[in-house]
């Protein structure tokens, strides 16, 4: 195998993995517990060829190091050149109000991640979470990930990164951890350097639809991509999947019309609002329609949130916000409608792993 091994943890939908992909690594192994996220990573990364992953459907702690060591053996590399992942978030991000504390056990996971680091000795690990985790428990816990890396012989390297840095088109701060072993040296990626892209930019090219579309593949809404970021997306083909819409009702489409791009919540009428039982409570992003002349903002659950397109009065499409994430359009999410919205949030933007991936690699020398 001429290409570094790699294997991911916590992997989600497959974002990290897809740009590491793209970076020119071989992603041998993934670990995910939920099943609809595997399905969508065996769809793009087993079955399509991208990179014949071996995706565990598994809990990480139930996870034996000799299995994943095993997988990287038959790639042809007796211990992974990377090992990397992105332990749960939720605990530690500002949006989880209720219960941003320790006694949160997803706020553990990060140590299962360090069992599998010290049993498969990487040569670089790769850990990346909410920007957030630096603040929590002022700092505490990114301290003590850095010390444990740290004392297995590692040189830690710790940067956020913003995605818009990177060819993505939404404004999302995630911090990376690159643990490195004695004799290599890595730097993170600079900014490219080529401008912000507006959201219209990502999206105008895509079917136009309707509050509660359910028709999973169309034909593009324009013969011809109409930006190089759109051209770049396209999968050469007619149709594009994943164009399905939250259905919903009456009084929220009429919440709808009365908020301009770059609005919120706060433009919708009072009595509009009534059930709403202390609209003061109300993050700034809910009921956010989004501006097509600059960067998204991040996307988190853009049903949940109710991100609104910013031409049209409706949600965001699973593929839209896929867009925004920077997915190429023949990467497909399985699985229900819910869990789609939620895969496409939670990834990291491939076009960003990329970019890492292709730091890591350069420090691999291979």
């Amino acid at each position: 195998m001429s290409k570094p091994v790699a294997v991911d943890l916590f992997s989600g939908a497959g974002g990290l993995s897809e740009g590491f992909i793209q970076a020119g690594l071989f992603v041998a192994a993934s670990v995910e517990l939920d099943r609809y996220a595997v399905e969508t990573q065996e769809r793009n990364h087993t079955y399509h060829c991208r990179c014949r992953t071996e995706v565990i459907c598994s809990d990480v702690r139930s996870v034996p190091a000799s299995r994943l060591a095993e997988i990287c053996a038959r790639a042809g590399s007796p211990r992974p050149h990377v090992l990397m992942g992105g332990p749960p978030c939720r605990g530690f991000s500002r949006s989880n109000r209720r219960t941003r504390n320790m006694d949160n056990p997803e706020n553990h996971l990060f140590r299962d991640f360090l069992r599998l680091v010290r049993e498969l000795s990487p040569r670089v690990v790769v850990l990346e979470n909410v920007a957030d985790l630096l603040r929590f428990e002022k700092g505490a816990v990114a301290d003590k990930i850095k010390a444990a890396l740290e004392e297995m012989g590692y040189e830690v390297h710790r940067e956020v990164l913003n995605a818009l840095h990177y060819g993505v088109p939404q404004r999302r701060s995630r911090v990376f951890f690159v643990a490195v072993e004695s004799g290599l040296k890595f730097a993170f990626p600079e900014d490219r350097g080529d401008g912000e892209i507006p959201l219209w930019s990502a999206i105008s090219d895509l079917p136009r639809l309707s509050n509660g579309h359910a028709v999973d593949e169309m034909r593009y809404g324009t013969p011809q991509p109409l930006s190089d970021y759109e051209s770049k997306r396209r999968n050469g083909k007619p149709t594009v999947k994943n164009n399905v819409v939250s259905r919903n009702n009456d009084l929220v489409i009429e919440r709808y019309k009365h908020i301009p791009q770059g609005g919120n919540w706060e433009d919708i009428p009072g009595e509009m609002m009534q059930n709403y039982a202390d609209r003061e409570r109300c993050h700034h992003w809910i009921y956010r329609r989004l501006p097509e002349d600059e960067p998204s903002i991040t996307i988190m659950n853009f049903r949940k949130n109710m991100l609104i397109h910013p031409r049209e009065h409706r949600g965001l499409s699973v593929r839209e916000a896929a867009r925004i994430q920077s997915f190429d359009d023949d990467y497909v999410f399985c699985g229900p409608l819910m869990h789609q919205q939620q895969h496409v949030a939670n990834a990291v933007p491939p076009l960003l792993a990329r970019a890492v991936g292709r730091a890591v690699r350069h420090t691999l020398g291979l």
